[in-house]
């Protein structure tokens, strides 16, 4: 079994040597590359990375831009990579940015504003308990 599988190997060797001798006038530059997606052909270009679509059109491939999202995911990550900048450059407790680039100012609560806001609670949370305790009593 041995023998025939080195002789089989052997045998297609030159074949295969001859195949990729053999010198293909279209992939000559090797510029393209031309993959099959159902009844169409994508076509990347190496040198540029845009990418085509192709049709057969009698014994001819008619190409047509497709729409590049590359430059699209390239245009936002560099946005993002600026913003992220900008924010580290300038970033303190008062400031921000939004997403119109617009500057935005943080105003903190201050001690007496806090303490209001706690006692507002807590003589919220007192009628609350002694309107329950009437209720219990029975004296609603």
């Amino acid at each position: 079994m041995r023998q025939i599988f080195a002789i089989v190997a052997l045998s297609l060797l030159p074949a295969a040597t001859l195949a990729q001798a053999a010198p293909d006038p279209a992939a000559s530059d090797d510029r393209f590359q031309i993959e099959r997606s159902g009844d169409a052909f994508i076509r990347l270009d190496k040198k540029t990375g845009a990418i085509s679509t192709c049709t057969l059109v009698g014994a001819a491939l008619d190409c047509r831009a497709s729409a590049d999202e590359r430059a699209a995911l390239q245009a936002e990550i560099d946005r993002l990579a600026t913003e992220v900048e900008a924010l580290k450059s300038g970033a303190t407790a008062e400031t921000g940015i939004s997403k119109d680039g617009k500057q935005l100012t943080l105003k903190l609560p201050s001690e007496a504003e806090i303490k209001e806001v706690a006692t507002f609670f807590e003589n919220m949370f007192r009628r609350f308990v002694a309107a329950v305790k009437d209720l219990a009593d029975g004296q609603a």
